[in-house]
């Protein structure tokens, strides 16, 4: 029966990465509109992308609008127990008002969430799951990509040994 197990499992890991180029198609047209989570659910998930990407020397996650990413992508490629597992820890940010709680506020929840999280499975883990897909959406998003990211257009061909500046920004590719 384990087997059988695994073997489902990477089936539907599979199958998430097959829509992944649907996601990203989805992703990249406009306007955007959600459509998996309700609105106190996309409130409470603006707010948590921002706490684990906030605003620096580039825009925050909410700016690449990361959480609507996140809203096609665990409906197309999570699997039905972290589809579950993510809602559920949504609900329970809402229903503590993450979004109306002051920055500091919202980090203590989210250390706490992480560090209840951290012997979790992935699919059993609200943390891991929104960490995974909040830097997955943003570095794929064209603000991640282009600010986030030292960004070149058109590479120009193969360089296999490139010094890097102190503080330079890592590559996109």
């Amino acid at each position: 029966m384990s087997d059988r197990r695994s073997f489902l499992r990477g089936a539907s890991v599979l199958m998430g990465h097959a829509a992944f180029g649907q996601v990203m198609t989805a992703f990249a047209a406009a306007p955007r509109k959600a459509t998996f989570f309700n609105d106190s659910e996309m409130k409470t998930l603006r707010a948590l992308v921002d706490v684990i990407l906030p605003a620096t020397d580039s825009p925050a996650a909410s700016a690449a609008d990361t959480h609507y990413f996140i809203d096609l992508a665990i409906p197309a490629c999570a699997s039905p127990d972290a589809q579950k597992t993510f809602r559920a820890g949504l609900k329970a940010l809402g229903d503590k008002r993450f979004a109306t709680l002051a920055t500091a506020g919202q980090v203590a929840l989210l250390k706490s969430r992480a560090e209840a999280d951290r012997e979790l499975g992935y699919d059993k883990s609200f943390f891991k799951i929104l960490k995974d897909y909040t830097l997955t959406g943003y570095f794929l998003s064209e603000v991640g990509a282009t600010q986030a990211l030292a960004y070149e257009r058109v590479p120009g061909g193969f360089q296999g040994d490139v010094p890097l500046a102190a503080n330079q920004k890592a590559w996109a590719i």
